[in-house]
């Protein structure tokens, strides 16, 4: 059986699909950080604090946060479980 990649009308089938789950803890390494340098999309199972890169600047992502071009890092404030589509 395939994986179904098109609706009954033939349009591409829109979705968050991740293909790795990655605990991000003290122990990661550098701590609390995660590549996403070739990710499409990243999502969290409840809110959580993070900064891209090297910026100071914290926010709080919650659900699915698709990669900009140029982010290479997410690093996050607290121990936390991401699902990423690479």
């Amino acid at each position: 059986m395939s994986i179904l990649q098109n609706d009954q009308n033939g349009h591409a089938i829109q979705g968050f699909a991740p293909n790795r789950i990655v605990s991000v803890s003290a122990s990661s390494t550098p701590s609390l950080t995660l590549d996403v340098t070739n990710a499409v999309a990243v999502r969290v199972a409840y809110p959580s604090d993070y900064k891209i890169n090297t910026d100071t600047t914290v926010g709080t992502m919650s659900g699915v946060t698709v990669i900009r071009k140029g982010v290479t890092a997410l690093v996050f404030t607290d121990a936390t479980v991401v699902e990423v589509m690479d």
